[in-house]
């Protein structure tokens, strides 16, 4: 008896060592202490998310494309697109704040929504006088936000202590996953 359920015991440890980390699951991985350890919490930056969504539009065929581009939704109202394709008329925008990974939030059109009722705002800082906040109440369907919130890592003082937690290549994957589908919504 003792033999079987240490073989049980091995077995079931076995297996939660070879789960993978995966879009689905991953939020199942993050911690919050990890005893000795000095914990960090990062996010995947606007630049490499830029990068992907260039990288992936492409791949998918949209032509004219380019990162960090105003664009005029209508008078008095623009914004900075982080990927555009000129020629579709069709982009991402993104939204760079985030809380505690929370897998509530990634279903969230924005957190910005959440907060005020509007779906996205851009701050204009003129050289002369206050900044003003242009707040956006529905984007337009040719828009994508993308948020910096779900797009989240975790890294330790020491590796070995790693191999259980979302490292940064693989939110990279996870994003890239995530990115494929939202550009499969979009029409060229």
């Amino acid at each position: 008896m003792k033999k079987i359920l240490l073989l049980l015991l091995v077995l079931v440890s076995l297996q939660t060592q070879a789960q993978k980390i995966t879009p689905e699951n991953y939020y199942e991985y993050f911690v919050k202490f990890l005893p000795g350890n000095k914990l960090t919490t990062a996010w995947v930056n606007k630049y490499e998310v830029a990068q992907i969504l260039e990288e992936e539009m492409k791949k998918a065929g949209f032509e004219w494309i380019s990162t960090f581009r105003l664009i005029k939704i209508s008078d008095g109202e623009y914004v900075t697109a982080i990927c555009f394709s000129e020629k579709s008329k069709v982009g991402f925008l993104y939204e760079g704040s985030h809380a505690m990974p929370d897998i509530k939030r990634k279903s969230l059109k924005s957190m910005y929504k959440e907060n005020t009722g509007n779906d996205y705002a851009e701050k204009i800082v003129p050289l002369e006088g206050d900044s003003q906040f242009i707040k956006i109440k529905e984007i337009p369907n040719n828009f994508i936000i993308v948020k910096e919130g779900p797009y989240w890592y975790q890294f330790t003082e020491k590796p070995q202590t790693e191999k259980t937690l979302v490292d940064k290549q693989t939110i990279l994957e996870i994003l890239r996953s995530d990115i494929k589908s939202m550009i499969s919504t979009l029409k060229k």
